[in-house]
């Protein structure tokens, strides 16, 4: 069965339409707290609440996941944002909108980890670079059309419409995953027949279940396969504290340069297009040529360019560094999602990427963080290039190459079949 007939209504539809809600309220999030008077400081403030309803609810969730299945999974998570756009939509209050915005982080992320969970289950290792590529593709397509489409409902009908809008879009989508998944593949029991775990990961497959606590669920998770989370983990933080630093510098850079507004916004949506265009040789490489090759040439090409913005005198100069930026992080779409997958152990699998993804988005919290305490823009980049660089080592020297176990693990199943025939 095809990726897209598979996927397509219970997976890429819902998330093709929460890919443009997301980034729209991403977007006009910040302008909204400032038209309700509140300052820049109380906006910043407001938009990272989102960041961390994602970072704590990775656990709990997980939790969720594999008490109740995947399809009520997503569908609450969908729920969840749905709730929380309302309240965003019918408060006049800073607090109250912080609050809403903590909701639909936390929506968010449930979402994106019930989503990666349901793939791991359904889709064979040997396909999920094609299959989680796709989803960073949409993600991107997001970014590009989102921020246009809020920019112009809030013109057309005012902030309060939008919200509105994309609290509909979230329980349509709700609806859409209900009843497009059926009952027999909603639970969270892995197909033998579908499942091709690392080598690693088999190896841990009979021990202990996980604790009931989620207080020690993180550290037994750690602590039990520490030799992943010390090299693809590193590779995973180092990585997504990169493209948040990306998302920031390159925009404080061409501010200290003296662009414009419109030209700046033009540079990184061009980019982003780039970016969006890469995942379909990101899913090729990830699924021909091997994880560590995609991940590899994605976080080498980023750290080379955030090494290079420093450089940058010109606008000119300055755009081309920023699109091979965007080269480069779309030559990783869907990197840490298929390694996630890849390493998850056939039982507790939504406790581990729970944990999976709370590396990342930490990773993600720490390099505003370290821009926060450095001084200078420039020492900024070149720490985040030195991370970056550090990370790609890491990934070449110490990180298992998934996709050959996966293979090799199929082709093996496929002769023992032959041979009981």
């Amino acid at each position: 069965m095809s990726l897209l007939r598979l996927l397509g209504l219970p997976v890429y539809l819902p998330s093709a339409l929460m890919a443009v809600g997301q980034m729209a309220l991403l977007v006009v999030l910040p302008l909204y707290v400032l038209d309700l008077g509140a300052g820049t400081a109380v906006a910043a403030l407001v938009f990272t609440m989102r960041g961390l309803g994602s970072v704590v609810v990775n656990v709990p969730a997980s939790f969720f996941i594999e008490r109740y299945g995947h399809r009520t999974s997503m569908a609450a998570a969908n729920g969840l944002m749905s709730l929380a756009a309302l309240v965003i939509a019918l408060s006049g209050s800073s607090l109250v909108v912080a609050g809403g915005t903590l909701l639909f982080g936390a929506g968010m992320g449930a979402w994106l980890l019930s989503r990666l969970a349901f793939i791991t289950h359904l889709v064979p290792n040997v396909r999920r670079g094609t299959a989680l590529s796709g989803l960073a593709g949409l993600q991107r397509m997001g970014l590009l059309v989102g921020p246009v489409l809020g920019g112009f409902g809030v013109g057309s009908v005012g902030y309060r419409a939008v919200f509105l809008a994309i609290a509909c879009t979230a329980l349509v989508t709700a609806l859409i995953i209900w009843v497009s998944i059926p009952t027999s593949v909603s639970t969270c029991e892995t197909s033998e027949s579908l499942e091709f775990a690392s080598e690693s990961s088999r190896e841990l497959t009979d021990r202990a279940a996980w604790p009931s606590g989620m207080l020690a669920l993180v550290p037994t998770i750690l602590r039990r396969y520490r030799g992943i989370f010390l090299s693809a983990g590193l590779f995973v933080f180092s990585l997504q504290m990169l493209r948040e630093q990306r998302r920031l510098l390159v925009v404080l850079w061409g501010t200290s340069l003296g662009l414009e507004v419109d030209d700046l916004g033009l540079i990184v949506s061009l980019a982003a297009a780039v970016d969006m265009a890469m995942f379909p040789v990101a899913g090729f490489v990830m699924d021909h040529w091997g994880r560590k090759a995609a991940g590899g040439s994605c976080i080498g090409v980023l750290s080379v360019a955030m090494g290079l913005l420093p450089f940058t005198e010109t606008a000119t100069a300055f755009a081309l560094v920023v699109l091979l930026a965007g080269l480069g992080n779309g030559l990783g779409s869907g990197i840490i999602l298929t390694m996630g997958s890849d390493v998850a152990p056939r039982r507790g699998t939504s406790q581990f990427l729970g944990v999976w993804r709370m590396v990342g988005d930490v990773g993600a919290l720490t390099g505003p963080l370290l821009t926060s305490v450095v001084a200078s823009l420039t020492v900024a980049l070149g720490l985040s290039s030195v991370i970056g660089l550090v990370g790609g080592v890491v990934l070449c020297l110490f990180v298992d190459e998934t996709l050959s176990v996966a293979v090799d693990s199929h082709q093996g199943s496929e002769r023992e079949s032959r041979d009981a025939r």
